[in-house]
């Protein structure tokens, strides 16, 4: 049921781009009814890939800063991993860390066997 409200949301989002659209494709002989059924099978199609991308268990998210390391101190660029196959840090205080720090965090999270696909930042 919480699917299909969401489903019915995102057509309704889709739609709102319906005017614009319009504006575009009438020069080509589309009418409004026409452009209304072509983003309603396009929000039918987009529903699921979007679905697919941000559930999957593949996507991996980076939080980058410039301040200081909270392991060693160091200043510049900080990287944080939040999220990736069985790790997910969403909702725990963010630790930045410098590029050593991180690279040796990450090192650390890949032999407790995480999958992180990013260059090691």
């Amino acid at each position: 049921m919480a699917t299909l409200r969401r489903f019915i949301l995102y057509l309704f989002r889709w739609q709102l781009s319906t005017p614009i659209l319009w504006l575009v494709v009438r020069q080509l002989g589309a009418g409004i009814w026409s452009t209304v059924l072509a983003n309603l099978i396009g929000g039918s199609i987009f529903f699921w890939v979007d679905r697919f991308i941000f559930t999957s268990a593949a996507v991996e998210m980076w939080h980058m800063k410039e301040g200081t390391c909270d392991n060693c101190g160091a200043k510049g660029h900080l990287w944080r991993l939040v999220l990736a196959p069985n790790y997910d840090r969403r909702e725990e205080e963010a630790k930045f860390f410098c590029l050593k720090c991180s690279k040796a965090k990450t090192a650390e999270l890949r032999a407790k066997g995480i999958r992180i696909r990013g260059r090691g930042r």
